[in-house]
């Protein structure tokens, strides 16, 4: 068996009950993917399922054909509140109302026992992955002198954020993340915001406990 890191502790990743929860995520890139395998088996009671985009299809209409797909195979259990999260970045992809498109796929599906929600992050999921470390929101003109958020991301802290380890810093990430949130006259995130954290206390309470040993 696998393991995973906390503060003081490595712990046997451990399978899910039968009865577990299941949060399946949807997610653009393969470090979306990374991150959320970090807590795939930590508590026995959730089953997080992270699940890449096909072929590098990245595009939020693509990420819900390809949820279509899976979900002709596979079952929500209304019973234990299954979850489905689709995790997106801003960047390029108001092109067309492709982000509004997903979003109203979202409502269609959502019941009271299973919910169907996006995470946007602005510009990109490396906003969620800085607020781990930062307290503060990232200064505009100071992003602007790195070619990507990603680069000035790699810079704020020191040798990269390891997805190997860094997650434990999750209800860090919470905390920073809410302090800064706010949402356009659109309903879409501002610069350098994210609504990851909406996700991140979903899951976060089945293994709280564990996270602060």
């Amino acid at each position: 068996m696998k393991t995973y890191l906390t503060r003081n502790k490595i712990y046997q990743r451990q399978p899910p009950n039968r009865d577990a929860k299941k949060v399946y995520i949807f997610c653009e890139g393969d470090r979306e993917v990374s991150y959320f395998n970090y807590f795939t088996g930590i508590s026995s009671n959730i089953d997080i399922i992270p699940i890449g985009s096909e072929e590098g299809k990245s595009d939020p209409v693509k990420l819900k054909d390809q949820a279509i797909v899976y979900f002709q195979k596979t079952s929500l259990n209304a019973d234990y509140h299954d979850e489905v999260w689709f995790v997106i970045d801003t960047d390029r992809w108001n092109e067309k109302e492709k982000i509004a498109q997903l979003k109203n796929f979202c409502l269609e599906n959502k019941t009271d026992q299973n919910s169907w929600e996006v995470s946007q992050s602005n510009p990109s999921f490396e906003v969620w992955l800085y607020y781990h470390f930062m307290e503060e929101k990232p200064k505009v003109q100071e992003v602007k002198s790195y070619s990507s958020f990603k680069e000035y991301l790699n810079h704020k802290i020191k040798g990269g954020f390891d997805t190997r380890k860094a997650p434990i810093h999750i209800k860090t990430a919470i905390d920073h993340s809410l302090k800064h949130f706010e949402k356009d006259d659109k309903g879409q995130p501002i610069l350098y915001t994210t609504e990851v954290h909406y996700l991140a206390q979903s899951i976060y309470p089945f293994f709280k406990e564990m996270m602060s040993l």
